[in-house]
């Protein structure tokens, strides 16, 4: 069920809180990181209510000053009422055909992390890719005990 587990310890993640929750602002927001040449690797959202929403997501460490720097000028533009940046992250990419089709995987996955007191700080999955982010300092113990018990 699952093919391979790849890690990233080179990733920050960025946190813009209070945005306005309206139709648009997701695409401002990653239309103007994506003119400026600067990629995203994972994107996690929640609203927080009364016409507000969270949207955190991880960037390569090496671009994070210029993503920091565009989002200062524009945050405006879509209501953020703060930018928070943790530059202890890092990224597990589980990659698997039969993810979608496992009943249970996830559960299963984040119970391995979780008995090895490791915290998930985000997570995004589609039907063959879990990504998960965790703190840098804890990614080797994570990657070790997910591939000890799915590989």
């Amino acid at each position: 069920m699952i093919d391979s587990i790849e890690h990233n310890k080179n990733i920050a993640k960025v946190t813009l809180n209070g945005v306005t929750d309206r139709y648009g602002v997701a695409a401002e927001i990653f239309s103007a990181l994506g003119e400026h040449g600067l990629n995203v690797e994972l994107i996690s959202t929640s609203s927080t209510g009364r016409g507000r929403a969270d949207i955190s997501f991880a960037v390569l460490d090496a671009d994070l000053d210029e993503v920091v720097k565009l989002l200062e000028t524009t945050k405006g533009n879509f209501g953020a009422r703060n930018i928070a940046v943790d530059r202890n992250c890092a990224l597990i990419t589980i990659y698997g055909a039969k993810l979608a089709t496992t009943p249970g995987i996830a559960g299963r996955i984040f119970k391995v992390l979780s008995e090895n007191g490791i915290n998930i700080d985000m997570i995004s999955a589609s039907l063959t890719v879990l990504s998960i982010v965790v703190s840098q300092d804890r990614i080797a113990g994570a990657v070790e005990a997910l591939k000890k018990e799915f590989t």
